[in-house]
């Protein structure tokens, strides 16, 4: 008896035959289920992995035994006249037969069965590769990333981040099209191993421009493409050689910008709107240099003391250089939140104030002035050190985002200026706008949170900060103590403890814990060691007053947004709380324009909150 034949009388190949066929209707079960009950990819791969591997030891299974009626046994130990595989072989021949119509019912039921198709703006003939398993992505949607520094000392990323940046603005204003904000589309330098497809459906846009820049002494190179992402085709693309000048920086920017809108303008029929160049803000390249270097770090949140330094030179450079002006007042505002100054607030902010109104004169359209200037009210305020008019902060920072629709600061910032007149529905409307428009920009989606916990929505804050944890979106600035208190998420509040702008090298974690897990109770003991503690200490009180004010410490001054939580119940009572909200001129806003849901006026001019 030969090999072949002994595999058919043992029934193996009517088993390689029915594994495959009922591995395959599997595989295409689980394709159309899995994804109704949002299973990870994993899932699936991990069944096509099981399938192939247990095909081998099936088959020897199917050698080594036989089923018969009295169970199975071992393929020798079964004589040939009590064999069964004969009528084993016609069952399995019936299944495999009802497997392939199965097959064939299933490729029919994919080529012939009507679908719907997704719907998206301005359809091209390259939407045909588009999968329509996923969401619609805009066709008039696009994001612009950072160019790779060519440059032969690899020192010009500033230079080749700001050519792109400026782009990004010029294609802002083309109406109907959709541009990733520059935190989310710059969050992928250094990824391009991802692949253009992979970029964009991260982003959610249709279409990607990268390029790179060459500057070599007075030279300059400047390569750029559109890429539609559906189908990873080239629409344009372009090298330019020019010489190094700040005319032919800024006309650089500008034929790109008027390259890109024709090539979307012809494909995806959007409106022209004319002219998209960029402005040119200064004819001194020394000056937009120096900008363009300070301008990193200002993004970067960091070296704020070097920024104010180019800066400052760049001014002296060219006086009428409005956006170093602006970028100036941003750069002394933020020295005060995360270091880098030896002033007093109130004198940091006076002369930040006089840089953005420098920047005002130049440009009365100045977004980033208006929004400075607005916000340094709102902290000269809170911290009780000048008297503001709340209307008159909001509608300025409104007046910013008007000006500037992407001004993802000023919507941050006027989000905090509701939450501290007590408006937080309003503010929680203002952080998700801000999200939407800036997805990667970790500060609104870290005070929705804040928002959303006020509110009494524990479970959407939990989820959302579950959310920004998964996207990297946390820093270490930011721990809403209560919320992981309330789950009982006690590892994660003692490690947040621990970081620098809180409480590093506290060795009583469990104690607070304990106290934020009983929020109406006293814990004077506690309070007074922590008092101890911290006078030996630099961090900042601002952010501390998150954490000892719900202990009783009173004297600090609370972030806004988290003022309205359940844990700072007894604070909205104290004298403190009072003395904040009138000095502070909250209460007179509230008596012009309506108090919160929480407050109310009580006696002769005074108010009570909940």
């Amino acid at each position: 008896m030969n090999f072949l034949t002994e595999l058919r009388r043992r029934n193996v190949i009517r088993m390689a035959g029915l594994y495959l066929i009922t591995a395959w209707l599997l595989v295409q079960v689980a394709e159309t289920l899995l994804p109704i009950f949002a299973t990870p990819d994993w899932v699936l791969r991990a069944l096509v992995i099981l399938l192939a591997l247990g095909f081998v030891p099936t088959l020897i299974f199917s050698w080594v035994f036989e089923l018969t009626p009295e169970g199975l046994k071992r393929d020798d130990e079964v004589a040939p006249e009590q064999s069964i595989a004969p009528r084993t072989a016609k069952r399995m021949d019936r299944l495999i037969l009802l497997g392939l119509a199965a097959v064939v019912a299933v490729v029919a039921a994919d080529r012939f069965w009507p679908r719907s198709e997704p719907v998206a703006s301005a359809p091209t003939a390259a939407d045909d590769a588009v999968d329509p398993a996923k969401p619609a992505v805009n066709a008039a949607s696009i994001a612009v990333l950072p160019f790779a520094d060519l440059s032969p000392a690899g020192d010009q990323g500033y230079f080749s981040d700001g050519m792109a940046e400026e782009i990004l603005n010029a294609l802002v204003k083309v109406k109907g099209l959709q541009v990733a904000s520059r935190t989310s589309s710059f969050g992928f330098k250094g990824q391009e191993a991802l692949g253009v497809p992979a970029i964009a459906g991260k982003l959610e846009v249709r279409h990607i421009l990268e390029g790179s820049v060459r500057r070599a002494g007075d030279t300059l190179r400047i390569t750029a493409q559109l890429i539609d992402a559906a189908s990873d085709r080239h629409l344009w693309s372009e090298t330019f050689d020019r010489p190094l000048t700040a005319e032919n920086v800024f006309a650089i920017q500008d034929e790109i910008a008027r390259a890109i809108v024709a090539a979307l303008v012809e494909s995806l029929g959007l409106e022209h709107v004319g002219s998209v160049a960029p402005a040119q803000p200064t004819a001194n390249l020394t000056a937009y240099d120096l900008y363009l270097q300070a301008r990193a770090m200002f993004q970067a949140r960091r070296d704020f003391a070097e920024a104010d330094r180019l800066l400052a030179e760049a001014l002296a450079q060219d006086p009428a250089f409005a956006k170093a002006w602006e970028l100036r007042a941003a750069v002394q505002m933020m020295m005060d939140e995360y270091g880098g100054s030896e002033l007093d607030p109130a004198e940091i902010y006076r002369i930040a104030t006089g840089y953005a109104e420098k920047a005002l004169a130049l440009d009365p359209r100045s977004a980033l002035a208006l929004a400075s200037i607005a916000n340094m009210s709102g902290l000269a305020s809170r911290n009780l050190d000048q008297p503001a008019d709340w209307a008159t902060i909001i509608a300025d920072l409104e007046r910013a985002i008007e000006i500037d629709p992407h001004n993802s600061n000023a919507m941050n910032w006027l989000g905090i200026a509701f939450g501290l007149v007590g408006e937080s529905e309003r503010a929680l409307a203002m952080f998700q706008r801000c999200s939407v428009v800036d997805p990667a920009l970790a500060p609104c989606r870290e005070n929705e949170v804040d928002v959303l916990w006020a509110l009494g929505r524990p479970e959407q804050a939990r989820a959302r900060f579950a959310d920004n944890l998964s996207r990297g979106l946390v820093t270490e600035n930011y721990t809403n103590f209560a919320v992981l208190a309330h789950f009982e998420e006690r590892t994660t509040f003692l490690f947040a403890l621990n970081q620098p702008l809180w409480l590093p090298g506290w060795q009583r974690g469990d104690e607070v814990y304990d106290a934020f897990r009983n929020p109406d109770t006293d814990h004077p003991a506690l309070l007074g060691d922590l008092r101890n503690f911290l006078s030996e200490r630099t961090s900042k009180k601002a952010y501390l007053g998150s954490i000892l004010i719900p202990l009783g410490g009173y004297e600090l001054r609370p972030f806004p947004l988290v003022m309205w939580g359940p844990e700072f119940a007894r604070y909205r009572k104290s004298e403190e709380f009072k003395r904040l909200i009138e000095q502070g001129r909250v209460l007179a806003y509230w008596q012009a324009h309506g108090f919160p849901p929480q407050c109310r006026a009580a006696g002769a001019g005074g108010f009570a909150c909940d």
